[in-house]
């Protein structure tokens, strides 16, 4: 625990990420299958992970950031990874990369945020909750460097789960 906040501290490196959950109202957790399958991967190959839980939607961000600052104490670098409602906490932290995993523009009061360190947008084109078409304005909007991916899935990457992992495990090694 970390100020009261669930965690799961993975040390397997100098270099870290942050994995921000989706929605906690809506069943998202630090042990989500996708994130829990990417942190996996990222220990394997040396950097550190944590997970977390929100203690609530309201103290998501404050959640977020209180890890976020005891990661940069005990490591050099530091990206940042969400999924869904979590890419929206992940934008206002940032890191020194950033992962935004089917993100979403607005959320229970909180908004997406640009920054300029290096991001990876993955898109799905299936999502039930955010169209094609919203998720490329989104990435558009964005300023460089960033990269974009698009699958071939919905929401919760049935079926790409290990292509989702492959891709944001390579993005994370190349910028941290």
């Amino acid at each position: 625990m970390i100020d009261g906040i669930s965690i799961s501290y993975e040390r397997a490196g100098k270099n870290a990420v942050l994995i921000c959950p989706p929605h906690p109202k809506f069943g998202g957790s630090m042990h989500d299958v996708r994130l829990m399958r990417i942190s996996r991967r990222l220990v394997s190959k040396g950097v550190t992970t944590l997970r977390f839980d929100y203690r609530s939607v309201e103290s998501a961000l404050r959640d977020a950031e209180i890890c976020f600052e005891w990661l940069k104490n005990v490591h050099e670098n530091v990206g940042v990874i969400g999924y869904s409602f979590g890419s929206i906490i992940a934008s206002n932290i940032c890191g020194d990369c950033l992962v935004l995993i089917s993100p979403l523009g607005s959320s229970d009061g909180y908004v997406l945020r640009d920054c300029e360190k290096p991001k990876l947008i993955v898109i799905a084109k299936r999502d039930q909750f955010v169209s094609v078409r919203e998720s490329l304005e989104l990435a558009r909007s964005l300023s460089e460097p960033k990269e974009m991916v698009i699958l071939d899935t919905d929401h919760l990457y049935t079926g790409k789960f290990d292509v989702l992992t492959d891709i944001v495990l390579e993005f994370v090694l190349k910028h941290l």
